[in-house]
């Protein structure tokens, strides 16, 4: 018995590790309060781009404008961008408080990055359908892309959301992380059988020991009394 507990401790210690392991692998550690706009063959004269949204009633992130943003771009409450209404389409940056301009590099590597104040999959599943329009330093429109529909995504689940433009051309894949609580239910799968086989290991070892023991007495009270006969 003894024997069978140490090579079953063993052996779910490496399981254990392999699964926290594999685990650990798949937290996939991605930053999904940030969103990155990838661009490809972008209008001349563009230094920056936005995603344009459809407002919802009541809409909880909508603003007047947003001088913050105005201010990380240096454009006014003048420019095109902010006055773009087309479609009921609008700026992210600069007609809504949901994201912040962090930079927009078009030299090295043809990307505008946004700082987002929620996440990503929560924002997107709000906002199902977006656009993206090229501007110039002074926030004019130089073109919008055509619109796309993003996917759902389910369970509060982590996603990373891959945003491309290729002229008007408009793409979005998502890449999803393990869903959160996942994070809590596979470990207690996998921790409470153990514990429970663990435990009745022990108990029957306990039992065996206690039962040995008994039967010991009895054979050394049945040597005294044989003795006593005598």
């Amino acid at each position: 018995m003894k024997r069978a507990v140490k090579v079953f401790i063993a052996v779910y210690c490496v399981l254990f590790m392999c699964f926290f392991g594999g685990m650990t692998a798949f937290a996939w550690d991605v930053d999904i309060r940030y969103q990155n706009i990838e661009l490809k063959n972008a209008p001349s004269g563009t230094a920056f781009a936005d995603i344009l949204v459809k407002d919802r009633k009541n809409d909880k992130y909508a603003a007047d404008f947003n001088e913050e943003n105005a201010r990380l771009l240096g454009v006014t409450k003048d420019c095109g961008l902010a006055a773009y209404d087309k479609d009921c389409c609008t700026s992210m940056l600069l007609r809504h408080n949901c994201a912040v301009f962090d930079k927009a590099d078009l030299t090295e590597h043809s990307v505008v990055c946004l700082k987002l104040n929620v996440d990503n999959n929560k924002l997107f599943n709000h906002f199902r359908k977006i656009k993206v329009a090229y501007c110039d330093r002074d926030g004019n429109v130089l073109a919008v892309t055509d619109e796309v529909k993003l996917e759902t995504v389910v369970f509060n689940t982590p996603a990373a959301y891959i945003i491309q433009t290729d002229g008007e051309m408009l793409s979005c894949r998502i890449s999803t992380g393990p869903p959160y609580y996942l994070m809590v239910v596979v470990p207690v799968l996998v921790l409470v059988p153990a514990i429970v086989l663990i435990a009745v290991i022990i108990a029957v070892r306990v039992r065996r020991k206690a039962e040995t023991s008994k039967m010991i007495k009895r054979i050394q009270s049945g040597e005294a009394d044989n003795e006593r006969k005598e």
